[in-house]
């Protein structure tokens, strides 16, 4: 799957990710996980054999992708675990029931605190939020350099974001340097 990933441009976990989620869900021992942009499948099966007993719920806008994440999951073996939801996650979050372990934030970069603030009724003391590529580019951290307006809305928003998660009380939030920048946060 990287290689095919690698080949075709689409965006998965970096391998040190990949270690991270392995890592959190092996100390975690999560049961539900959400994650938002599933792409080709790739981290939904890595949280599949990384949390043999969850039941994983992750939501994809693009139907090519739909249908080649669950032919990967399938091939997998993990079908029966991970249900791939296709729609925009800003449509499909406020009908998401129930509590979740672990929610992966990893899609839209401009639409991070849109999702978390949508799956926020998802969370409970425990529910670990990881947002992935918060760094995206270095953009949120020197935005100099960027010269189309869509970039500068993803830095300004991704930036506000990171601001959220480290200024809200509510949250006690941790910047890592893995892949393209990962915060872990959780309620307190």
């Amino acid at each position: 799957m990287r290689e095919f990933a690698e080949r075709t441009l689409v965006p998965i976990i970096t391998r040190d990710m990949e270690r991270l989620i392995y890592t959190l869900c092996g100390i975690k021992k999560p049961r539900r996980i959400l994650e938002i942009g599933t792409a080709i499948g790739y981290s939904a099966i890595c949280y599949g054999f990384a949390a043999p007993e969850a039941e994983i719920t992750t939501i994809e806008v693009r139907e090519r992708s739909v249908y080649k994440a669950r032919a990967n999951i399938e091939e997998a073996g993990l079908k029966d675990r991970i249900n791939v939801i296709h729609g925009k996650a800003e449509e499909i979050l406020p009908d998401i029931e129930g509590y979740f372990d672990i929610i992966f934030i990893d899609a839209a970069k401009g639409q991070y605190r849109k999702f978390f603030d949508l799956c926020e009724k998802n969370m409970t003391h425990d529910t670990l939020i990881i947002s992935d590529n918060v760094l995206y580019k270095g953009m949120p951290c020197d935005d100099s350099f960027i010269d189309e307006r869509r970039n500068k809305t993803i830095s300004r928003r991704m930036k506000d974001y990171l601001s959220f998660l480290s200024e809200d009380p509510r949250f006690e939030t941790s910047l890592l340097a893995i892949g393209d920048g990962v915060a872990l946060s959780y309620f307190k």
